[in-house]
């Protein structure tokens, strides 16, 4: 549908000025002819086409209407999961599966500010994301948040 708008649209572009039977104007002696080239380019049969426009054809596309919902729900999730790690680790029945994350669960400030990143991270690609490739925004965030939900439900059963 883009292509054949911008097909229409070039065309258009092209052939909307017309062609008028006008003579191609005499060049001066003192004009070198290289500035004349231009004009002579577009000169054909002593007809003079106007210079092509171009034209910006703008194609709107809409967020999938899925994607804020699981923004949230994949904030929540980060925010449970800090919640039932903290406890998980405070009552001394579960540890940090992550060996990446297992220096930083001890400093509450620390995990916190890694599991905001992370949300605000992962939200952003997605958001750059739709605008060219919606079902794969989409995909990314069905996949994080399935992981986090994975996550928040073992977090929960160690008590």
């Amino acid at each position: 549908m883009a292509r054949s708008v911008c097909a229409v649209v070039l065309v258009w572009g092209l052939f909307a000025g017309g062609a008028a039977a006008q003579e191609v104007p005499d060049v001066p002696a003192a004009v070198p002819v290289a500035a004349e080239a231009p004009r002579a380019l577009f000169a054909v049969n002593q007809l003079s086409l106007p210079a092509p426009q171009v034209f910006t054809v703008r194609v709107e596309r809409r967020r999938p209407a899925s994607l804020v919902p699981m923004y949230v729900s994949f904030a929540a999730l980060q925010g449970m999961d800090y919640v039932s790690t903290r406890r998980a680790i405070a009552s001394g029945a579960g540890q940090e599966g992550n060996p990446v994350m297992r220096g930083v669960v001890g400093n509450p400030a620390a995990f916190f500010a890694i599991k905001a990143g992370t949300t605000v991270l992962t939200t952003v690609v997605a958001e750059r994301m739709w605008k060219k490739h919606p079902v794969r925004a989409v995909a990314l965030m069905l996949a994080a948040n399935a992981t986090m939900a994975a996550v928040v439900s073992h977090n929960m059963s160690v008590r």
